[in-house]
């Protein structure tokens, strides 16, 4: 052999059997609970990513329940909301015919009174009237005298009338 290499045999021979017994130890002691403990850190984070999956579809599913849930609680806002604004309108016709009716009946009241004050005014005008002509006959048989006087006597009378009639 060449004396640059200087190899020894017997220190090849038990380097190898060191290694190959080191080999033989690490892998009864330390390999197999290293490959163990390997094996249940990829199960576990296989358990992790199914449960992360499984959460992510449950998230999704409510998601979709929370969303129809909302529609259906906007439709109902939005029925509401229409049968309030016809309530209101039925309320507003309803209150629009009340004032109408009591309307009608305070006009028909109105009028009522109205022909009671005509009814009244017409029978005090008649009674007036009648006042009148009992006067008239009165002075005119006072001052029966002639056709001439009588005839003066109506004419004053009814310009009296006339004049009293003019003022009110």
């Amino acid at each position: 052999m060449p004396p640059i290499l200087q190899l020894d045999l017997q220190q090849i021979i038990s380097q190898s059997l060191s290694f190959l017994l080191l080999l033989w130890v690490l892998r009864r002691f330390a390999w197999r609970p290293l490959l163990s403990l390997l094996d249940a850190r990829r199960a576990k984070i296989e358990q992790d990513l199914r449960h992360a999956a499984r959460q992510k579809a449950d998230v999704e599913r409510l998601s979709a329940q929370l969303n129809q849930r909302l529609a259906a609680i906007d439709e109902e806002a939005r029925a509401r909301i229409q049968q309030a604004v016809l309530e209101g309108r039925r309320i507003g016709m309803e209150i629009q015919e009340e004032a109408r009716a009591q309307a009608q009946g305070i006009l028909a009241k109105s009028r009522e009174t109205i022909g009671l004050e005509l009814a009244k005014a017409k029978v005090s005008l008649r009674d007036e009237m009648a006042d009148m002509a009992m006067e008239t006959v009165e002075r005119l048989l006072k001052h029966k005298l002639n056709p001439e006087t009588d005839r003066q006597l109506v004419t004053s009378i009814l310009d009296e009338l006339g004049g009293a009639g003019g003022k009110s």
